[in-house]
């Protein structure tokens, strides 16, 4: 019966994963496309968009992605070309594959094949890790190495977990720190036992993530960090502002009341609250907008008493696996409570999701070994109450889902669309069917378009690689550079970028939304959001009639 559970729950997680992934969600983030297009680079030149052979870090919009998502995206690119499908296919397969891992990590080490099939089935049915498998984005694939990567250790197979944990810290940014921590707390609580040389290469492996988050996610964490943050800097000026107004305080006072580091644990206590309450991850409220499912928490509200009951039970029975479990639940929030931006954040904080999936389980064991252990007055079969309460469960548990599911395949795909880049296929296909246009001036304010124009129009990565002139960098533009080209497109930061004297009425302007049509412009052209709202217009010049 287990084995045939275990063979549904499979068959489940890969259908709600690669269910309809081309086209839901709808939207087609430009981080996506960059992904898909680097890996299609790889592929064909061996190269990135810029040139770098073979890189391990992806410069792409500045942000500097870890590069192995990319090279994840090749065997679908091969088989069906650069689509949004196969850019999120390595997401969607290593999401499906997480509850495999899961159930095999905790039965390896735990023993208890209930609480790894119950767990594998919340991993199956959770909003958060459904969001993350449909999105090409990193986060998901690096947890799914590093569960694998447990999960081989705890069978005592060293080098494959060695060489995927080695792989993960490729992959995502928090993973760097995050992964070989969790793998060290599972031998400081001797979940599994390692031989000597593996303990030191882990240690080495430790010591090397470390420095490659110092040295590699340094770019992405300065523009982040809670070091860098403006809000915290600004707070602290006000006070010390405040202290030398009507009401005298003393500068020793000022100076140890209000500083930089004080400013830092305010901040970081900040974000490691948001990040981890029960209203984030039971109710809703997630960052960044595009990827919250409206009205909807990363995991169903249903299981929200069951993670308390299991956390509970697990603080009274403390094993070694639940002391693990309980350091796994309080470091993963650490890295993503070191950042300021975009907070609760969906991707930073999701290394969270295991022992949280493993605590709703245990509460939900708890409630059935309670029921069963019921003595009622009336005579009644002894697996009856368990039975019932598995069936209402059941119902409860399917009808939240749906409530969920419907939430993501219908409302967020409306709900709040400025967030979410629809509208780019649409606006290049139009553009494609214009005849004699000498130029397109488009708004660079929507998220990097020429990453849209080289997916959408399947131009090969080595006429874009050979290009004199590529994306303003952020240098560039705090230099006062404020527009590029590439082929008949000029990128503007503007984002109105109407040149007013232009009189050619073979240019177009792609502005956003907002932009009020200048005199001597026609629109020729609205292109909308799903929800029927504008989200750019195409106009162009009205030449000047002879």
């Amino acid at each position: 019966m287990k084995k045939i559970s275990l063979l549904l729950i499979i068959l489940l997680s890969f259908f709600l994963r690669f269910y309809k992934l081309e086209s839901l969600p709808q939207a087609f983030f430009t981080d996506e496309a960059a992904l898909g297009y680097n890996g299609w680079s790889l592929m064909t030149s061996m190269k990135d968009e810029y040139g770098k052979f073979l890189p391990l870090t992806l410069r792409s919009f500045d942000d500097y992605k870890p590069a192995i998502y990319s090279y994840l995206t090749i065997p679908f690119i091969a088989v069906s070309g650069l689509t949004q499908a196969s850019s999120r296919a390595p997401a969607a397969l290593f999401g499906a594959l997480l509850p495999i891992f899961i159930y095999l990590l905790i039965k390896r080490t735990n023993k208890n094949k209930s609480l790894a099939i119950i767990s594998s089935l919340v991993v199956v049915l959770t909003p958060w890790h459904i969001e993350i498998s449909r999105t090409a984005i990193e986060a998901g694939v690096a947890l799914s190495l590093t569960i694998f990567a447990l999960w081989m250790f705890a069978s005592k197979k060293a080098i494959p977990g060695l060489i995927a944990l080695l792989v993960t810290l490729f992959t995502y940014h928090t993973a760097r720190i995050i992964a070989p921590i969790i793998i060290l707390g599972a031998l400081f609580f001797k979940v599994f036992k390692l031989s000597k040389i593996t303990k030191i290469s882990l240690f080495t492996i430790t010591i090397f993530g470390i420095l490659l988050s110092i040295t590699s996610s340094s770019s992405r964490f300065n523009q982040i960090s809670i070091f860098s943050d403006q809000e915290s800097k600004l707070l602290r000026e006000e006070a010390i502002r405040e202290d030398g107004g009507p009401i005298k305080t003393s500068l020793l006072t000022t100076r140890i009341l209000h500083n930089k580091p004080l400013s830092a644990i305010q901040a970081f206590s900040k974000s490691y609250i948001t990040n981890t309450s029960l209203s984030y991850l039971f109710l809703g409220g997630a960052q960044p907008p595009r990827v919250t499912i409206p009205e909807t928490g990363q995991f169903l509200l249903l299981f929200l008493p069951f993670f308390i009951l299991g956390l509970a039970a697990n603080v009274r029975k403390l094993t070694s696996f639940n002391k693990w479990l309980l350091f796994w639940l309080l470091f993963a929030p650490i890295p993503a409570s070191l950042t300021t931006a975009e907070i609760p954040h969906t991707y930073r904080t999701l290394f969270m999701l295991p022992p949280i999936a493993i605590f709703i389980s245990q509460g939900i064991l708890t409630s059935v070994a309670f029921i069963a252990n019921l003595k009622l007055s009336i005579k009644i079969k002894k697996n009856f109450l368990p039975i019932i309460f598995s069936v209402c469960l059941f119902i409860a548990t399917s009808l939240n889902f749906y409530k969920c599911w419907h939430q993501y395949s219908v409302h967020q795909q409306v709900h709040q669309p400025w967030y979410r880049q629809y509208g780019y296929q649409d606006l290049i296909k139009y553009l494609n069917t214009i005849p004699n246009v000498d130029n397109i001036m488009i708004t660079n304010r929507e998220n990097e378009p020429y990453m849209m124009v080289l997916f959408y129009n399947q131009i090969k990565p080595n006429i874009y690689q050979n290009l004199p002139q590529k994306r303003l960098g952020h240098g560039s533009i705090e230099e006062g550079k404020e527009t590029w080209q590439m082929f008949n497109y000029t990128f503007s930061e503007n984002r109105c970028p109407y040149n007013l004297k232009d009189k050619n009425e073979n240019n177009y302007y792609v502005v956003m939304f907002t932009c009020e049509l200048p005199s001597g412009f026609k629109r020729v052209k609205t292109i909308n959001f799903l929800d029927g709202n504008p989200e750019f217009h195409i106009d162009r010049p009205i030449s000047i009639e002879k």
